[in-house]
């Protein structure tokens, strides 16, 4: 399992490309300032805006990868830097190769991307024609395998927006992380990049922003997070996957629950065992052997199509 930290950068289809009934909609019953408001608002719905670049970086490794669209470039290019690799493509091009990176079974670390990351690049996906890998949203009261830090912070929704308002870099400059933010460079600039042509460095702001919710993850990775019980129990099965040591102030599993689980491992074991002392008929293993190679032989991709490492 890897834990991916993951922060996407939109734009909004220009106003006026919009068709007139979908324009009439969207400014249907309000009133002339609202309207204007509405008008810049593309880039918070996949169904009005784009995504331009997707941000990834292994919060165990610290490999990132920055995959951004560059309008009228058709071809994939990829170019590492040290631990760092940047992707260029179209739209659906990078959304395919978000999800050659994420796997089923991978931590999807986010700052609110249950209610934006994780729909936008469902949706975006689907109009597509890319069936995504799997749910970026799915249970709200869960922190694995979908983890958004904010609502770790805010409890799920429990406390009182209005009493406790926050965002990213209120919450990094809270817990001693550097922002991401810089002047003249935010979400609210992304658009004005992208229309003049400054794509990389939009990709390089995605960048820091997923640096600095990978430093906020691992601040409450040992604190807060412990609490839900889907995210502790993954842990422990990390742990125990890599052969060490669960601390005590880290396994908090029921007696009964870690006693089935102790069952479960060994029930495992055996059979294992028995497995191994069956034979297995010479040409079976060498027919296996034979599929095994074949299908590896025709996996084979060109170097600039191979998924760099996170």
């Amino acid at each position: 399992m890897k834990k991916l930290v993951i922060d996407i950068e939109t734009v909004g289809t220009p106003w006026e490309e919009h068709d007139t009934y979908v324009r009439e909609y969207l400014i249907k019953g309000m009133n002339e300032a609202e309207a204007e408001e509405e008008k810049r608002r593309g880039a918070l719905s996949p169904f009005t805006g784009r995504i331009v670049a997707i941000g990834i970086v292994n919060a165990e490794t610290g490999r990132s990868c920055a995959l951004y669209e560059v309008p009228g470039q058709t071809e994939l290019i990829t170019r590492k830097e040290g631990s760092r690799t940047l992707i260029s493509g179209t739209e659906k091009q990078i959304l395919e190769k978000f999800w050659d990176f994420l796997q089923r079974g991978d931590r999807f670390i986010s700052f609110n991307g249950r209610q934006f990351d994780g729909p936008f690049l469902m949706i975006r996906s689907a109009i597509h024609g890319i069936a995504p890998k799997r749910d970026l949203v799915g249970n709200r009261y869960r922190f694995h395998p979908n983890c958004d830090l904010r609502e770790v912070l805010n409890f799920n929704g429990t406390i009182n927006s209005r009493q406790m308002r926050f965002n990213l870099d209120l919450a990094c400059k809270t817990f001693d992380i550097a922002s991401s933010k810089q002047e003249g460079m935010d979400g609210r600039s992304v658009e004005t990049m992208y229309r003049t042509g400054r794509h990389e460095e939009i990709a390089t702001y995605c960048l820091e922003d997923v640096r600095a919710t990978c430093e906020l993850y691992l601040k409450l990775e040992t604190t807060l997070l412990l609490f839900e019980q889907s995210f502790r129990e993954a842990e422990e099965r990390i742990v125990r996957h890599r052969g060490g040591v669960i601390a005590d102030q880290v396994t908090m599993v029921p007696t009964s629950e870690a006693a089935f689980m102790e069952g479960v491992t060994q029930s495992s074991i055996d059979l294992a065992a028995s497995l191994e002392t069956l034979e297995m008929p010479e040409p079976v293993i060498a027919s296996r052997q034979a599929s095994v190679l074949e299908k590896l032989a025709g996996a084979q991709r060109p170097d600039d199509d191979i998924l760099p490492e996170l």
